[in-house]
Order: structure tokens, then C-alpha cells, then sequence
């Protein structure tokens, strides 16, 4: 199924992004630790950068989180409903979510707009670029809250470890 595939290509596609950010901010700051403290030369691009790297990781690894089920959910009481009334609260939370995402993508495109004219300090870079990380993340987000309802249609408060050992 091709929307399958598209699906798969880009969670892959955002995992090895999330990867791609933590070992670049990892590789950034032991860069600036070094050489701050080892030789006579200060990377203040470093620190930018690997700041601009974490935004990004936080704004993809939400989504990445809420795949897993590492997003906080007080989930005790819709467990014990019946499948009908579990399917329907389900739904309304997704509702819920999906407006609040909205409103955060809606907040980031503005974001970006006033970023277009703006520049980082040291790294001299467009700052809509370090902003977009908001619209792209909750958008991503907001998919997989929708891939979320779908997949666990069955039993939408089942415990996560007990959907994934079932797949």
C-alpha cells in the first residue's frame, strides 16, 4: 500500500533527522568544550548551532515521543469505558490535540514570517530557518496523533507495550 510506505519512509525519514540533531549537538558542544578549555579559541558558533540543532530535536522528537507513547497521558479512567465510548473519547482527544497543533503551526508560520528579516548572531544565518522547526515538528505531530487513532482503533487505551508487542 502506497500510503504505507509514505507513512514508514517519513518516520524513518524524522528518526534518522532526530539522530542526525542529538549527534550534531553532541559533536558541537565537545567542540566548544575543547576548545575553550584545551586551546585558546572560543567557538560561539558552536553554542548557536548546537542550540539551533536542540530546537529542531524538540520539535521532531514530540512527534517521535508520541509514537512511542513517552507523551504524558492520564489515561485510567477511558481504559475501563467500553469499546464504543473509548473510540469516542479518543476521537475528541485527538480533536483536542489537533486544534492545539493548529494553533502552534499557525504560531510558527508567523514566527517564520517575522524570521525572514532576521539573522543569528554569530552564525549570520537566516532565522526562519531555526523557526520552521515549529511548524514542520507540529505538523509532523499533528500526523502522528491522526496515525495514532488509527492504529489503535481496536482498543484506543490499551497500554503502548501491549500495541507494540502485538504488531
Amino acid at each position: 500500500m502506497p500510503i504505507k510506505r509514505l507513512i514508514t519512509l517519513l518516520r524513518s525519514l524524522t528518526t534518522g533527522f532526530a539522530v542526525l540533531c542529538f549527534c550534531f549537538m553532541v559533536l558541537a558542544v565537545t567542540v566548544q568544550v575543547i576548545g575553550r578549555y584545551l586551546l585558546p579559541i572560543k567557538l560561539g558558533n558552536a553554542v548557536e548551532s548546537a542550540a539551533f540543532a536542540q530546537v529542531w530535536l524538540a520539535c521532531i522528537g514530540a512527534g517521535l515521543a508520541l509514537r512511542h507513547g513517552a507523551v504524558f497521558a492520564v489515561d485510567a479512567l477511558p481504559a475501563t469505558l467500553p469499546l464504543w465510548a473509548a473510540r469516542v473519547v479518543s476521537v475528541l482527544i485527538a480533536l483536542g490535540s489537533l486544534i492545539f497543533l493548529a494553533v502552534l503551526v499557525y504560531g510558527g508560520i508567523l514566527l517564520m514570517r517575522q524570521g525572514a528579516s532576521q539573522t543569528s548572531p554569530t552564525l549570520l544565518m537566516p532565522m526562519w530557518i531555526v523557526f520552521m522547526a515549529v511548524p514542520v515538528g507540529m505538523s509532523f505531530m499533528a500526523l502522528e496523533v491522526v496515525l495514532r487513532v488509527v492504529d489503535r482503533w481496536s482498543d484506543p487505551f490499551a497500554p503502548v507495550f501491549e500495541m507494540e508487542m502485538a504488531e
